[in-house]
């Protein structure tokens, strides 16, 4: 994930104290493997991940003073930390996101808000316990993911997204919940509890940067990255929940589908939050263990290193959940008609000036939906190495509010993108200043009509 620069959030909105504070996260404190907070606890390392933005989300959030326990739309919910900002701030959280994993965590963490009874099984603590001391079992993981030996592996043949020792408990742990759904000791709630901590250790155990494309070439890469982790022997821990009274909802579905669904049914949506993707890599590509994991289909796949699928990446993401927004030539049109179908008083966008729609089109598709303000936050780059060059270390994370039951006043697209712009080429400078290597700060592009 990306480092948080220290810069405030600007805003073209009169600045407020939100109580933001209590979202600002904390490496030391908000650990995802130790930390009992419930919007960071076992929260999977996700690209795009809003953990570091939850101040200025919250800060658009307050900018529209709408007031718990309104209903919050969160479109593309991903690992959920947005939508559980949102239910532990008392919203009737309505989360959803096309990837099966993330249905799945997020069934968890935002669709029950105590633990459940587990009554078959002796209650949540003691299903778990009786995970954790499984015997280790050879299936899927172990085959296509391990390498023959934890000691001696051989790079060309043998992946490496975990250690055998691990893959082995990977696979006890995920046919033993199988088994218990397949008996009826178990529904599907009850699954979902016991998935995401599951979830989230094959993330901490994983031999790799973050995301499944790829793994190090050989434990840890050349510099040992990570072996406290890695070479750990997985263990699962309980989830932790929160209740805040309201009878919140996970879905899976595309979020223009869901959005022409929930105005055909007139429901009531004060807060509608999009985070779409910004750029080329697709979630289902680069999660795709987590989403074998989840559904269990054993897919078809070499179980050594063969051709060009190194990485033993399902195909199936090419056709159920490809996304628009992954596209330059698509993500624009996507986001008109997710904006025109969606009837909410807000809604609230995420993004980047890094993101695959150009920041003048972006805004005035939202100047044409209603009245558009924005919240922004200089953000550091994300860098695979701290020694690489980089030509630009920052950019702009920004929140486009837009209240759809009036016309937009105030400065036009242009004169917003210059602001956004400027904003970014500040903060480029200043990184400049303090030594960080980049190249010339951008410079803003003049949008405003020529006389």
């Amino acid at each position: 994930m990306a480092a948080q620069d220290k810069t405030p959030a600007l805003s073209n909105h009169s600045p407020m104290d939100n109580g933001s504070a209590e979202f600002v996260y904390d490496r030391a404190d908000h650990a995802a493997a130790w930390t009992d907070s419930y919007v960071f606890h076992q929260l999977i390392p996700y690209i795009g991940n809003k953990r570091k933005l939850l101040g200025l989300i919250k800060q658009a959030i307050s900018q529209t003073s709408v007031m718990p326990p309104a209903t919050f739309l969160d479109l593309f919910a991903g690992s959920g930390v947005v939508s559980r900002m949102a239910k532990q701030m008392g919203f009737h959280v309505l989360a959803n996101d096309w990837e099966p994993y993330a249905q799945t965590i997020n069934g968890c963490y935002i669709g029950n808000n105590t633990p459940l009874p587990f009554t078959e099984l002796g209650g949540y603590e003691n299903a778990i316990a009786t995970l954790n001391r499984l015997p280790p079992r050879e299936d899927w993981i172990t085959r296509h993911l391990c390498p023959a030996s934890d000691d001696h592996y051989d790079i060309r043949r043998d992946r490496l997204f975990y250690t055998r020792a691990n893959g082995m408990k990977m696979d006890a742990m995920r046919s033993q919940i199988e088994l218990w759904r397949d008996q009826g000791h178990i529904d599907a709630e009850e699954e979902a509890c016991l998935l995401a901590p599951l979830l989230y250790q094959a993330c901490y155990v994983s031999n790799t940067s973050g995301v499944f494309k790829g793994f190090h070439n050989g434990w840890g890469g050349q510099t040992g990255t990570a072996l406290y982790r890695i070479l750990s022997q997985l263990t699962l821990s309980p989830a932790v929940f929160h209740d805040n009274g309201q009878a919140n909802a996970v879905s899976r579905q595309d979020a223009l589908a869901l959005a022409r669904q929930l105005r055909d049914q007139r429901a009531a949506i004060d807060i509608a939050y999009l985070d779409p993707p910004y750029n080329q890599h697709p979630y289902a590509s680069n999660y795709h263990v987590l989403n074998t994991l989840t559904l269990w289909d054993h897919p078809i796949l070499t179980e050594k290193i063969q051709g060009r699928n190194k990485a033993a990446i399902r195909e199936d993401w090419r056709t159920g959940r490809r996304s628009a927004y992954n596209y330059r030539g698509e993500a624009e049109r996507a986001y008109v008609a997710l904006m025109q179908a969606l009837d909410a008083r807000f809604i609230l966008t995420s993004y980047s000036t890094d993101g695959m729609i150009a920041l003048p089109k972006l805004l005035e598709i939202c100047l044409r939906r209603g009245h558009t303000e924005y919240v922004l936050q200089v953000y550091k780059r994300y860098r695979v190495s701290t020694q690489r060059f980089s030509v630009k270390p920052v950019n702009v994370e920004f929140v486009l509010i837009v209240d759809t039951t009036r016309p937009h006043t105030g400065p036009d697209a242009s004169e917003l993108t210059q602001r956004i712009l400027l904003a970014e080429a500040d903060a480029v400078s200043r990184a400049a200043r303090r030594g960080q290597p980049c190249r010339a700060a951008p410079t803003p592009v003049d949008l405003s009509p020529k006389q």
